[in-house]
């Protein structure tokens, strides 16, 4: 028992030391997730360092782990994926990047992360990687395609409530011209006059 105190007392008090010794980098890559809602979109992300690095790698973690780009920190020169070659930019200076991913359809819906590469004193490259970022790509907003539904089905509403009465409008103009029509022709039945001659009174003498 008092060993194993021993050993956790100078696991804790080395530990400051060790840290102070050797500087980790602060990474931050923004936003933590991006939705799209209509195709051909583009997508942001910062990534950012407090280190100055020697390259730095934009991967794919899910549906198709790869690397889309790799940009070397001293020279700025760019190597990119085949089907991102002309969908990926990147501006800004070390250490703070802004790389742009255009025209993405359904598919890229994925996870995308920077790594960084540093060079440390003994030559050796070591590699960390910054929190990724969501990136959703739908056909559409849901919310945009139920208004356009309710929409279409108030103007069917209306257009049938519209039809109904014109419908009735048209039908009473018939009546009321038929009704009148016939009023027209008829004409009611005279009884002939007959005339009555006057009679002559025969005065008797």
């Amino acid at each position: 028992m008092f060993l194993t105190l021993f050993w956790l007392f100078l696991a804790v008090c080395c530990t400051p030391s060790l840290s102070a010794k050797t500087e980790l980098p602060a990474l931050l890559q923004t936003p933590a997730a991006i939705i799209l809602s209509k195709l051909n979109s583009t997508a942001e992300l910062h990534c950012s360092t407090t280190l100055k690095p020697s390259g730095l790698y934009l991967k794919q973690r899910y549906s198709k782990p790869r690397e889309l780009l790799y940009l070397s920190i001293p020279d700025y020169t760019t190597t990119l994926s085949s089907d991102f070659k002309h969908r990926l930019s990147v501006n800004g200076e070390c250490c703070d990047f802004t790389l742009s991913l255009s025209e993405l359809q359904i598919e890229d819906t994925d996870g995308y992360y920077c790594e960084w590469a540093f060079i440390e004193e003994s030559i050796k490259i070591s590699y960390k990687q910054a929190k990724e970022t969501v990136i959703i790509v739908k056909d559409g907003d849901p919310d945009e395609e139920c208004n356009k539904r309710r929409m279409v089905h108030h103007l069917l509403f209306v257009i049938s409530v519209l039809i109904t009465v014109t419908m009735f409008l048209i039908c009473t103009g018939l009546i009321i011209w038929k009704f009148w029509q016939s009023s027209q022709h008829y004409s009611p039945h005279k009884v002939p006059h007959r005339h009555h001659q006057p009679q002559c009174q025969h005065h008797r003498r």
